[in-house]
């Protein structure tokens, strides 16, 4: 598995954890080497993880009982993948519409920055209640993912 990792966090989708969450999201990108010069795409990143995990907190889990959330993170050779899932209400990513700039609120903006600043966007619903978003940022071509060879 040269040049991959993974981490995985399993916890209660309370937004009081956002802040420790992203913190931790930040730090891990600010370490891969296609990431090192490229403040705004680490800005960018967090961001998309920010409001994919707000989102699932605020919306997919409405009630003030908060449901499980399994963050991932995979690290491959060519591209970071944020994978959130979570057992709440589904929706359609489809059928969300673009935001009236025009008017712009308080919320109404967390998909439309996770499509512009991600590479991908993947969701689906699967059997026995499981929803999945996967945020997909590819490297520069001319740098690779995360160098785990020892010293």
């Amino acid at each position: 598995m040269e040049n991959e990792l993974y981490v995985k966090i399993e916890t209660e989708a309370e937004l009081v954890l956002l802040r420790p969450l992203d913190l931790f999201v930040r730090n891990l990108i600010q370490q891969l080497p296609a990431f090192s010069n490229a403040e705004d795409v680490v800005d960018n990143v967090e961001l998309a993880f920010n409001e994919a995990y707000t989102n699932v907190s605020m919306h997919a889990y409405k009630s003030k009982q908060k449901g499980p959330v399994r963050i991932e993170i995979f690290v491959r050779h060519n591209y970071l993948e944020i994978r959130l899932e979570d057992y709440g209400e589904s929706f359609n990513p489809d059928e969300i519409r673009e935001p009236d700039f025009e008017n712009v609120g308080e919320s109404g903006l967390g998909l439309w920055f996770m499509r512009k600043f991600m590479d991908d966007l993947l969701y689906k619903s699967e059997e026995g209640g499981k929803n999945v978003m996967r945020l997909i940022k590819k490297f520069p071509c001319s740098e690779g993912g995360l160098n785990l060879n020892p010293l």
